[in-house]
């Protein structure tokens, strides 16, 4: 059995023995791999090989690349890492949350979220989500250039409120809800936990509060109503005891799960038609097989139908992964790659970086969806991950792959995404990677 006091203890701060260095003094290499995140690694692993240190802020980390390396992260079979302590720095925004649990303690509360994502339940939301993709775009159809990253977030946040609440519509406080969702994002930038007006640390904690208290106001109707929303699911759900889930850790799953499913999904549709726009010949494939169905709409039975929505929406996670990094932190003094970590070692893992790790993939840099046809993640198991692996694989990735095709159906079926000629956007890595300026583009209708 695990023992639990390693939670009270410190960092290991230590790591003298790895090779490595810890960049700038204050910042450590923080700028560095925020500017960004894969040419950091790269580095890192040209110069030091799978295993490295570096600092983020006051932490010493242990960057530790590689298929292998996640494996050992991921299942960890011998209990050695701790998402709770690799998480740590996130506490204030996301400690209650099914991610920030341990062993008995996360399997606990991933019970919660598992009616809310079963087959039948996803089942049941398709007809709103098809309604909302459809709406959306309506008025972007030959409307001239746009920017996609504000109506895909608008979009994803309508699913959220219809979807996960049972809300229709964002109401009168929809435009408030939006921007608590940005800064509450935002704030997972932080270095140091600054709580005073101006900064976005600040902003984040203020934004979480907003959020949760709009979800607390709904438990207890939906605990005894019987809707088929996600936070209905939530609220009904019992533990082993028969007890309902406290209204503690319904907010606190809830708030990361709106988070998850609306910001990634964003970021996944935004580098998709990014992608798209600079292959044509791939929208046309899509379009193909959207039309082949015959349908204005489609239903989860469809995707089955749609095998390159997949390989497109697997081929931009590859390269434009929605979570590019994740962090444990070791309890037990173990062994990566054969070098030897301390007990209470911070430890990150790139999941951007295993996506092109040369050797592995076949011209790594290249967008490829056919690779996903031809098995070639599938040389390891941790080789293509961008929603975790073992006990803490991301409950919600089926739902999100569901959504991006569901809304990239209604976008090509009879439109073509056009970039500007010669579109080269500036990047933003971290928390998750998109063209800077939001993507500029058109739907142009086509024969």
């Amino acid at each position: 059995m695990t023992d639990i006091h390693y939670l009270e203890r410190p960092d290991n701060r230590d790591l003298r023995q790895i090779p490595g260095d810890y960049g700038l003094p204050i910042i450590g290499n923080a700028l560095s791999l925020a500017k960004n995140p894969l040419a950091f690694c790269d580095d890192r692993f040209n110069r030091y090989g799978a295993i490295s240190r570096f600092a983020m802020g006051p932490s010493h980390v242990v960057l530790a690349l590689g298929p292998e390396n996640a494996r050992e992260l991921h299942l960890d079979v011998g209990k050695n890492f701790s998402s709770a302590k690799g998480l740590g720095h996130f506490e204030t925004l996301i400690g209650g949350s099914l991610i920030m649990k341990d062993f008995e303690e996360h399997r606990f509360q991933r019970r919660l979220m598992q009616t809310a994502f079963k087959k039948s339940s996803m089942a049941s939301y398709v007809e709103h989500i098809n309604a909302i993709c459809r709406n959306t775009l309506q008025p972007l159809l030959n409307a001239g250039e746009f920017r996609l990253g504000g109506y895909a977030r608008s979009t994803l946040l309508e699913i959220a409120a219809q979807t996960f609440t049972g809300v229709a519509g964002q109401g009168k406080d929809g435009a408030k809800l939006k921007t608590a969702f940005e800064n509450f994002i935002d704030g997972f930038t932080f270095i140091f936990e600054i709580n005073f007006p101006g900064f976005r640390y600040h902003r984040s904690l203020q934004a979480k509060r907003y959020i949760a208290d709009f979800i607390r106001e709904l438990i207890a109707e939906k605990r005894e109503g019987n809707d088929g929303d996600i936070l209905a699911h939530f609220c009904r759900e019992r533990d082993e005891n028969g007890q309902h889930f406290s209204d503690y850790d319904i907010v606190e799953n809830f708030v990361v799960l709106l988070f998850a499913a609306q910001d990634t999904t964003t970021a996944s549709l935004i580098n998709a038609c990014y992608e798209l726009g600079r292959h044509p010949e791939w929208q046309e494939r899509l379009r193909e097989e959207a039309r082949a169905l015959g349908k204005s709409a489609i239903d989860q039975d469809d995707l089955a139908a749609l095998p390159s929505f997949e390989y497109v929406f697997k081929e931009t996670q590859r390269l434009h992964s929605s979570v590019p990094l994740f962090p444990r932190r070791s309890i037990n003094a173990c062994e990566l790659s054969g070098v030897e970590i301390p007990a209470d070692t911070l430890l990150m893992n790139a999941i951007t970086y295993n996506h092109i790790l040369p050797g592995w993939w076949t011209e790594p840099k290249k967008f490829d969806p056919l690779r996903f046809e031809r098995g070639e993640h599938k040389q390891h198991p941790f080789l293509f991950h961008p929603f975790g692996g073992g006990a803490h694989k991301c409950i919600g990735m089926h739902f999100a792959q569901m959504v991006f095709s569901i809304f990239m159906f209604h976008m090509i079926t009879h439109h073509d995404i056009q970039l500007r000629p010669g579109y080269d956007p500036d990047w933003q890595y971290l928390p998750m990677p998109k063209p800077k300026d939001n993507l500029p583009m058109q739907l142009v209708p086509v024969g």
